[in-house]
């Protein structure tokens, strides 16, 4: 079910990209934006929006990282786009909260993806801290500007506010780039432990027939000169990838996910 929602919301997001392009090659032929061209291109932008979004917040519900946070952020992002078709084609009166609602929504539907994205991240213990701050720095920024929705506070206090929401966007985007940085990092150096052993394989050579010890990898003959490539396929945990070789523990110490027997390498 969860990969059946994550294509529909791939194809939706296509297809209202392609419905966003027609319509902006259509008013480019007539000359002009009507209402009802504007409503049209209003409402792709919006579904493709939520499309990408909720993209987001299903792959970390597919993983089961983190859980429930996936599946509310697919909710929050499916609820902020019906209040925006709402507002796009009914029109609700200004004098309204409705508005008000619908942004806080808009908000809190682009606030939970990210951090279910930033979830998906698997970082040694040492860099953690970085994406905790992360979080913390996109928390205070949904809350900050969900404050000056709701409270609209003066023009002073909102220069206050507009300056400590730059900062917090600034911590965000900071974070949001060195966690997968930090990801990469922290698999390599998994990869690396792992390699710190010398595979040697005995076999015969089928050309000369002279038996002999090879490492893995690329390696010759050491009589004819035949070159040889050994791969060696090394066994890795089902949810997670965290690589098996020579571990004697019952579960992965990266996920917990139990490790089947016949998996350890």
């Amino acid at each position: 079910m969860r990969t059946r929602t994550q294509r529909s919301l791939l194809l939706a997001f296509v297809i209202s990209i392609a419905c966003c392009g027609v319509v902006g090659i259509y008013c480019l032929l007539i000359g002009r934006m009507g209402s009802m061209e504007g409503r049209i291109l209003a409402t792709t932008t919006a579904v493709s929006g939520a499309s990408i979004l909720g993209f987001a917040g299903a792959i970390p519900w597919e993983h089961r990282r983190w859980h429930p946070l996936g599946p509310l952020a697919v909710l929050s992002t499916a609820v902020a786009m019906v209040l925006v078709l709402v507002a796009v084609w009914l029109r609700p009166s200004s004098r309204s909260s409705y508005y008000e609602v619908m942004g806080v929504s808009c908000v809190i539907g682009v606030a939970l993806p990210h951090i279910a994205l930033l979830s998906l991240a698997r970082l040694k213990r040492q860099y953690g801290w970085v994406r905790r701050m992360t979080i913390v720095a996109i928390i205070l920024l949904a809350t900050s500007i969900i404050y000056v929705i709701v409270a609209d506070p003066s023009w002073q206090a909102q220069r206050f506010w507009i300056r400590l929401m730059g900062i917090f966007s600034i911590l965000s985007a900071c974070g949001t780039i060195a966690v997968p940085i930090m990801h990469r990092v922290s698999a390599i150096r998994v990869r690396e432990e792992v390699k710190t052993v010398e595979l040697l394989l005995t076999l015969t050579c089928p050309r000369c027939e002279k038996p002999q010890q090879l490492p893995a990898g690329r390696s010759r003959c050491t009589q004819c000169g035949l070159k040889f490539r050994i791969d060696i396929e090394e066994e890795q945990c089902r949810k997670c990838g965290y690589p098996l070789y020579r571990l004697t523990s019952a579960v992965c110490p990266e996920c917990g996910t139990p490790i089947a027997e016949g998996e350890e390498a």
